[in-house]
């Protein structure tokens, strides 16, 4: 996957940036916040429901690629479960070598 713009992969780049999971100060990766930071599982399931009515499993492919039919069910609970995890102001953009925070996501239901 390459290098993300999550805190885990621009903090090794990007001064200021704390690459830690504010849970539990693990890396804060791609897979660790969409797939397996414990803190979150409440947060997930609804991501994990929305890949199983489309007979998707949880795993970084689904999530940030789903095909078909499951593509805008998938990145609606996708955006839910950012809101909901408070992560959106964390991820940053990279733009000409500095960090910035990205707009807000709005999630309409």
């Amino acid at each position: 996957m390459g290098t993300t713009l999550l805190p885990g992969g621009a903090g090794k780049y990007v001064l200021g940036v704390d690459p830690a999971c504010p849970r539990c100060q693990e890396p804060l990766t791609a897979p660790h916040m969409l797939l397996h930071c414990q803190n979150r599982k409440a947060q997930r399931d609804h991501l994990e429901a929305a890949l199983h009515s489309h007979g998707l499993v949880l795993n970084l492919s689904n999530v940030l690629d789903p095909k078909g039919a499951a593509r805008d069910p998938v990145f609606s609970a996708l955006a839910k479960y950012l809101l909901d995890c408070q992560i959106t102001d964390r991820i940053k953009v990279i733009w000409g070598g500095r960090a910035a925070n990205t707009h807000p996501i709005h999630v309409t239901d």
